[in-house]
């Protein structure tokens, strides 16, 4: 679980980040949505610790390592963790996240190797696993930092628009995996996006920012017409998702 306490941000004298609190609870995925602007890669970041300067606290409650307070090992941030060697293979640098569950001077493990090879499956890259990384088209890049995200099994997971340049089939491979992740309910996930759909179809629990602040939250069912004419001034039209229920939202074509 991420309790967040009364976080507060101020950056060249502008407050970025107001007095948000909240709570992230394990086995949910929280997605967080706002206009441009709103706070969200900036609450990420410092629940990840790449921002340490705010004011509050932000707590990792995790109940195999005890609760923890500020920038944790337990919170993997996507991106963080860019190759350093572009001519290693795909497998071997996925590999490279399972680094904080291995052994000092000892080999990956099996159970370190199965991870990989499960996500490398998820997400369909398996027949890339020999390939060099600057070999790799850039979809097929981002999708492999996701798994490399996924595959640390750290705590918390935080990505922030992680759907961007992945094509259709990729954000279904992600959005599955993003699931199996936190289904034991002893992981928890936060994604950023502006992609209001995948939101919709991927969150437990949605979080709307606005000028630093949470302005609303609940669960899917908050995304409605009124709502998003409110935050993002456009009117949408929204229908139900026949196999889940979720809400799906739909521009209406220019006049």
């Amino acid at each position: 679980m991420i309790d967040i306490s009364n976080l507060s941000l101020t950056i060249n004298g502008s407050a970025v980040l107001n007095n948000i609190s909240l709570t992230m609870n394990d086995g949910e995925i929280i997605g967080l949505i706002g206009k441009s602007g709103s706070g969200k890669t900036l609450l990420l970041k410092s629940i990840a610790g790449r921002i340490r300067s705010y004011e509050g606290t932000v707590t990792i409650q995790d109940a195999a390592a005890g609760n923890r307070k500020g920038p944790q090992r337990g919170v993997a941030y996507y991106g963080s963790a860019l190759p350093q060697n572009p001519e290693e293979n795909l497998y071997n640098f996925l590999l490279l996240a399972r680094v904080a569950h291995k052994k000092p001077f000892r080999p990956f493990s099996d159970y370190d190797r199965q991870v990989t090879e499960e996500y490398l499956s998820a997400l369909d890259l398996g027949r890339y696993g020999g390939a060099k990384i600057s070999t790799l088209p850039d979809g097929i890049f981002r999708l492999a930092m996701l798994a490399h995200t996924l595959i640390g099994e750290r705590h918390a997971v935080l990505f922030d628009n992680p759907t961007n340049d992945l094509d259709i089939l990729s954000v279904r491979l992600f959005r599955n995996a993003l699931a199996r992740y936190v289904m034991n309910g002893s992981r928890v996930a936060a994604v950023s996006s502006n992609d209001l759909n995948f939101i919709s179809q991927t969150a437990d629990r949605i979080v709307i920012l606005a000028d630093g602040r949470i302005a609303e939250t609940g669960s899917t069912d908050i995304m409605t017409a009124d709502t998003i004419k409110r935050h993002f001034g456009i009117d949408v039209l929204i229908s139900r998702n026949i196999y889940n229920g979720k809400p799906e939202i739909h521009l209406f074509p220019d006049a």
